[in-house]
């Protein structure tokens, strides 16, 4: 499956560039969007999770409802999308 580690890019637009937090879903990088040259912090689909199709939707209904919210103590979701077996959302960086 896919190797995360630091320099890899995700649809040609974000390099993930340290890694800043682990749960048991998702992991999330700090990153860097290349096209709007911002940082930003990149969640990730751990790859077994990737692999069960609930976990998938789950993740996919968790962008898209926090892509509706607009509150200063809610991040704001950037982007979302699959790279090949890479299931991201791309969120606001708050150090």
């Amino acid at each position: 499956m896919s190797e995360l580690k630091p320099g890899l890019v995700i649809a040609g637009r974000y390099r993930i560039d340290a890694l800043i937090g682990e749960g048991g879903m998702s992991t999330v990088w700090r990153g860097m969007d290349l096209t709007l040259s911002r940082e930003v912090a990149v969640k990730i689909l751990r790859d077994e999770i990737a692999l069960q199709p609930e976990s998938v939707s789950r993740f996919r209904r968790e962008a898209h409802a926090a892509a509706k919210l607009n509150h200063p103590h809610v991040v704001q979701v950037y982007d979302t999308g699959v790279d090949g077996t890479i299931y991201y959302m791309v969120i606001e960086y708050l150090p």
